[in-house]
């Protein structure tokens, strides 16, 4: 048996206390955090928390169990989305309750019909999953590997139009895969892209839209993001246009779930209109992110082409 299987989790047993920043508290002891998201250590700004304790005295429920799809609107929901709206700048956006949903909620976006799915070998497990559920033949490439995705698409597509699944920014690796290489492979076959901007949200690109913008590729994209890497809250939403928001919202993923957290999406909405007034905070992340990268690859340990 494979001793690895015995091994406990890293942290077993272990207390962790306090928002999320460049320290952790683990059983009252601090650490230099280099574990776990919040990536603009957001967890502990004061108007944030203000904000999530004004809605507490205000009486905003802990979970909205009414579904988006009687048609109610929540003013804490709505705030989130047009928060979103207005980063993406696109007509509207939708929030939904778990950043697992991103695959299959955006993948209902794409009001075309497509003849396959194209995935990396190293996306999400809930990309994966979504693919599994569209019912559509799935192929994958190698790695952040546009050749590969080629090959793939001249060996595999067969007048079949691909939706290609990607991470925007891989977690296990921390490589953006080359986006605007898949665009023009993609331009061939009619194809489009389906990319999940949890990790790089916030962090990417010129206005922090993520690798899309990064790669001058939102015009062939469609994307989802969780607020709980960049952000400080949970949840996660998709932008799009005001007809698919209205339709995102009767899906079976959506329409039969808990809407999610208010008090959750009040704090996504005060982080993102907080981080969006203050660029600095990305510009400093950003600044710190080199200099690590830098050192780490100084001592072999990171490799060249991640963002790391």
């Amino acid at each position: 048996m494979n001793s690895t299987a015995q091994r406990p989790p890293l942290l077993s047993g272990r207390t962790v206390k306090g928002p999320v920043s460049a320290r952790i508290n683990l059983d009252d002891r601090e650490y230099i955090n280099f574990f776990g998201s919040g990536y603009l250590a957001l967890s502990g700004i004061r108007e944030i928390r203000e904000a999530v304790q004004r809605a507490l005295q205000e009486g905003v429920a802990f979970a909205q169990h009414v579904p988006r799809a009687l048609g109610t609107i929540d003013p804490a929901f709505d705030a989130v989305e047009r928060a979103c709206a207005s980063v993406f700048d696109t007509e509207a956006s939708v929030y939904f309750p778990s950043g697992y949903l991103i695959g299959s909620v955006v993948l209902a976006s794409f009001e075309a019909a497509f003849g396959c799915v194209v995935m990396d070998e190293g996306a999400h497990f809930s990309l994966k999953d979504a693919a599994l559920i569209s019912e559509l033949p799935t192929y994958t490439y190698a790695h952040c590997d546009a050749d590969s995705l080629s090959d793939t698409l001249r060996q595999k597509a067969h007048g079949k139009r691909p939706l290609l699944m990607t991470d925007g920014i891989f977690a296990t690796t921390g490589r953006m895969p080359p986006l605007d290489a898949y665009a023009t492979v993609l331009q061939k076959y009619d194809g489009r892209m389906l990319i999940d901007e949890s990790h790089s949200f916030g962090v990417v690109g010129q206005k922090g839209r993520g690798a899309a913008e990064y790669c001058h590729v939102e015009h062939l994209a469609a994307v989802g993001a969780t607020l709980s890497k960049a952000f400080c809250a949970q949840g996660a939403i998709t932008p799009c246009h005001k007809q698919s928001a209205y339709r995102l919202r009767t899906i079976p993923p959506l329409r039969g779930a808990c809407a999610g957290s208010p008090l959750s999406a009040i704090a996504a909405a005060a982080s993102i209109e907080y981080a969006v007034a203050h660029p600095e905070i990305r510009q400093h992340m950003g600044a710190t992110k080199n200099y690590l990268r830098t050192r780490l690859q100084g001592l072999g340990v990171c490799r060249t082409d991640t963002l790391c």
